[in-house]
């Protein structure tokens, strides 16, 4: 029997659709994915999409009651781990709910103004949608584990492990000679720390490689005119945003190491599943995927900024250090981080809500 299953996001995001496709050709899951964004103009895709906008009321956001009569058609609904949606928290005092109810979500405290997991009342509100639901996705095992120990069935829990899909790509050791800085140029990435870092680094080695930044955001000019005053205009190339799969797939392959010192999101994962280490602080402000790192076997997780010149230094001596982590790195996430991964997390836990006995 076909399984009718609802996705609720705010926004579809590209780098998802690889993992909702594989959801959706599975030969008894009917997938929908309902956003308030436009329509993707991703071709061939193996799941529906429909778009509802949502309202606003400060920091709160709900839907109009079409949305409450839309959800009833399907076996299992799954939103994300929306605390400020409204119509979310209706669903979870409903004692009527003719589906599943599934959240899915980091499961803990995550943002730029504090570190991962910090203590927060919030945790209290997410225990309790929690307990009101059918089952929960979470991104880590850490959160998972976390919930368990706060007295929740291993079996409700769930991990769909962060990632995103990369291109098959042929591995040439030979190439891979840059740096790489990935992601929007904001000051709490740290960005600044790595110049400053590389320029101390290149008084200390006559085999400085050369550093690729690709991004754009607030720090664009600034960095640029950092570039322009120390005159590293054939060290440090600035690229700005790049979209292109086939155009990153050439950074990364060519790329020996990915540095981004205060952030570590979903790059961590782009950069394994090209073969490059990655490296952060230990304390990079993250949504769970700096946990991805095992310090020096497939990155590294330095413990003060003054590390980094150290580290560029290293990787300009000992780039066979840097390679076999890349290689490490490139194992893990055929094993444990490829889209089908993610997948089966989802899966899981859409298979588990509907072999529930009705309440």
């Amino acid at each position: 029997m076909t399984k009718k299953i609802l996705f609720v996001t705010y926004k579809l995001q590209n780098y998802r659709i690889p993992i909702f496709n594989i959801i959706g050709a599975k030969e008894d899951i009917e997938l929908t994915v309902l956003h308030s964004d436009k329509l993707s103009e991703s071709k061939n895709k193996a799941f529906k999409e429909i778009t509802i906008p949502y309202k606003k009321i400060g920091p709160l956001t709900f839907y109009d009651k079409s949305f409450r009569e839309l959800i009833k058609s399907y076996d299992v609904v799954v939103c994300m781990f929306y605390l400020q949606n409204m119509s979310f928290f209706r669903l979870i005092l409903s004692k009527k709910r003719s589906f599943k109810l599934i959240f899915w979500g980091i499961g803990v405290r995550a943002s730029y103004e504090s570190n991962f997991d910090a203590p927060t009342f919030f945790n209290r509100i997410r225990s309790f949608w929690a307990k009101k639901s059918d089952a929960m996705i979470f991104y880590t095992q850490y959160a998972k584990d976390k919930y368990i120990r706060e007295g929740f069935s291993a079996n409700k829990l769930f991990v769909m492990h962060n990632t995103v899909e990369v291109n098959n790509y042929k591995e040439d050791v030979s190439l891979r000679k840059d740096l790489l800085f990935i992601g929007t140029l904001y000051k709490s990435k740290k960005i600044f720390e790595l110049l400053e870092a590389y320029e101390f680094a290149k008084q200390s080695t006559p085999k400085m490689p050369k550093l690729n930044i690709v991004g754009k955001g607030d720090e664009f000019d600034n960095i640029k005119n950092w570039i322009e005053n120390t005159n590293n205009q054939n060290n440090i190339i600035l690229h700005g945003a790049i979209y292109d799969e086939d155009i990153l797939e050439k950074m990364f392959t060519t790329s020996i190491a990915c540095f981004s010192p205060g952030q570590a999101g979903l790059s961590v994962l782009k950069s394994f599943g090209y073969g490059v280490p990655f490296i952060t602080h230990e304390n990079a402000i993250t949504g769970g995927e700096r946990l991805n790192i095992i310090d020096g076997v497939n990155g590294i997780l330095f413990k003060k900024d003054d590390d980094l010149k150290d580290i560029l230094i290293d990787i300009s001596l000992n780039p066979s250090k840097f390679v076999t982590m890349g290689e490490n790195a490139k194992k893990f996430y055929d094993n444990e981080r490829t889209p089908e991964n993610m997948a089966n997390g989802f899966i899981d836990a859409v298979d588990y809500t509907l072999n529930l006995k009705t309440k």
